[in-house]
């Protein structure tokens, strides 16, 4: 942890202990129930399972009745009986929903339940006084097993957020698997209750851990980049040998289950998964022919990037801007080069004065023609599309319009988006706030959970 991050991380860990210790008696009554393994004798609850393994089920010719567990399993053992019986699959306020029409037609927001109450970083410094208790409450046990492909393939995981813990811990659970690695950042200025909410919850999963620095985060700034900079550094250092590493907000959502990312993964053959934008249009010069720096925003009260007028110095070595998503997949050959190669280095040094800097670093690195980069390659036609590490629909012209609204030019997904959603190739979505249509995040949390469970790898041809 950096010396300017000290005192604050140092009140959040005071504060976290001072709250858990005062929490004790709000667990006293709960810790005395165990978590249910099996269902009550005569369950009928509704399991609510989703598209794509419903028609599957109905093939097999099993009668699909809510007594009846996945796949038609009468097993109360079965991890699917247990997940749903203990609300381990999507928001615990939330049942009864029709989760595969949602996934599979046209649907009107207003027939699904609009919010569900968010757990606070208070209950999760409670629940998180017992590890094992905070495990099985929140469903970090519902994937019992892994094939050995998964085992031998390893994934890091990189999530920076700055408010709504428990949406975080949605994607986390969605995407969590002991073997994998989990780095989770967030911004400086969060509250000290948040951060040791985070410090505890990392406390009780062995292959989670808080970055070792925080920033103070700035939108469209230098520290957004160092923010994922400096996650990689630490994963290098981590005893999981991971093959790649995926950045993300906490406000994405998988598309695929962890088999699926694997076996994508492993098509790319070694490759990064960046997008590249070289055109004189696709990359705003404007962020970049002149000098940025933060400055102090008087009448919004914060932080922003503001140009100076100044022009900024072409970039070191004779690269070649490109510009792309601030998100990818990232060989650890790849992040090796960018920690410790000097070319790289400078480049990163150069984006400091850069406005946004985390959509031109990795595409001008990946892209490059002056320094022979891991996993990098040059776009051409053929490859020019092939970035599908994340899905965000944009403000622009397209076959499918946003059912509600945009927030920075990116849909804010909805049930009404999610047909036409799980179609897309991508590995993961982006954007989702619990906030919004929270039924859109509990029928996505199902799909992938069945997914995963059921072992069905979908069609990946086109990767």
């Amino acid at each position: 942890m950096s010396r300017g991050n000290c005192p604050k991380v140092a009140v959040a860990i005071i504060y976290s202990a001072l709250v858990s210790y005062i929490s004790i008696w709000l667990m006293k009554c709960e810790l005395d129930q165990p978590v249910v393994s099996t269902p009550p004798i005569g369950y009928t609850g509704n399991f609510c399972i989703s598209w794509p393994f419903i028609d599957q089920i109905r093939a097999s010719g099993d009668d699909v009745r809510p007594s009846v567990g996945f796949f038609g399993t009468s097993d109360v053992r079965h991890p699917s009986v247990v997940a749903y019986v203990n609300k381990w699959v999507g928001f615990k306020d939330i049942s009864g929903c029709d989760c595969t029409r949602m996934l599979t037609s046209k649907v009107n927001n207003s027939e699904y339940l609009q919010s569900v109450r968010e757990i606070t970083p208070t209950e999760i410094l409670a629940d998180t006084i017992s590890c094992e208790r905070f495990k099985t409450t929140y469903g970090f046990l519902r994937y019992p097993n892994v094939t050995q492909e998964e085992l031998e393939f390893p994934i890091a995981f990189n999530i920076l957020f700055h408010t709504s813990l428990h949406q975080v811990l949605i994607l986390l659970r969605a995407i969590y698997h002991p073997h994998n690695v989990y780095c989770l950042t967030m911004d400086i200025k969060s509250s000290p209750l948040l951060l040791g909410a985070v410090m505890s919850l990392a406390r009780c999963l062995p292959n989670v851990f808080v970055a070792s620095r925080l920033h103070d985060i700035v939108y469209g700034g230098f520290s957004r980049l160092m923010a994922d900079v400096d996650c990689m550094a630490d994963l290098v250092k981590h005893p999981v040998r991971w093959k790649y590493v995926i950045n993300m907000p906490g406000q994405q959502f998988p598309l695929r289950s962890n088999q699926e990312l694997v076996n994508i993964l492993k098509m790319f053959n070694g490759t990064n998964n960046i997008e590249v934008l070289t055109s004189d249009k696709g990359i705003l010069r404007d962020r970049f022919d002149r000098k940025f720096v933060t400055a102090w925003d008087k009448s919004n009260r914060q932080w922003k990037m503001k140009t100076t007028g100044k022009e900024l110095p072409l970039p070191p070595h004779g690269f070649q801007i490109a510009k792309g998503s601030a998100y990818g997949c990232f060989t650890r050959q790849f992040v090796d080069f960018v920690l410790s190669h000097p070319a790289a280095r400078d480049l990163l040094q150069w984006s400091r004065h850069v406005a946004s800097p985390d959509e031109y670093f990795w595409s001008t690195l990946h892209n490059s023609r002056v320094v022979e980069v891991p996993g990098g390659y040059h776009t051409d036609p053929v490859r020019a599309n092939t970035w599908i590490t994340s899905f965000s629909l944009w403000s622009t012209p397209s076959s499918h319009e946003c059912a509600t609204m945009y927030v920075r030019d990116i849909c804010i997904f909805s049930p009404e988006d999610l047909s036409s959603l799980v179609t897309k190739d991508s590995m993961f979505a982006n954007k989702f706030y619990i906030s919004h249509h929270p039924a859109a995040l509990h029928c996505m949390d199902q799909m992938i959970f069945n997914q995963t469970l059921s072992g069905m790898v979908r069609n990946l041809t086109w990767h």
